[in-house]
């Protein structure tokens, strides 16, 4: 089997993504907790599942993959992420709450 780069770097890529969702989530259950909030076991509970899908990232099934990313994209970029109203092509009019800036 050869080598090839560009699913190397993108399998580092995704991973950093599944992990910088664990990380979202993580400190959004424990300002949950601060604020008096119940339940926010589930949001680390969830936040330990993106970590292990993260860490066996080229193990899962490809549905996975993509349903694992596309969950982490939610929570990262807001519900319409790419295809939030305010972009216009590849270029975004705002950042806005919620987005990113890359």
């Amino acid at each position: 089997m050869t080598h090839d780069p560009c699913t190397a770097q993108r399998l580092r890529d995704d991973r950093a993504r599944l992990a910088d969702a664990a990380v979202a989530l993580r400190r959004s259950a424990a300002g949950a907790g601060y604020a008096g909030l119940r339940g926010q076991y589930t949001g680390f509970a969830l936040a330990g599942l993106l970590d292990s899908v993260s860490l066996q990232l080229d193990q899962v099934p490809a549905q996975v993959r993509r349903d694992a990313l596309a969950a982490a994209g939610h929570l990262l970029d807001g519900p319409d992420g790419h295809h939030d109203p305010r972009t216009i092509g590849a270029r975004p009019v705002t950042a806005g709450p919620g987005r990113r800036g890359r």
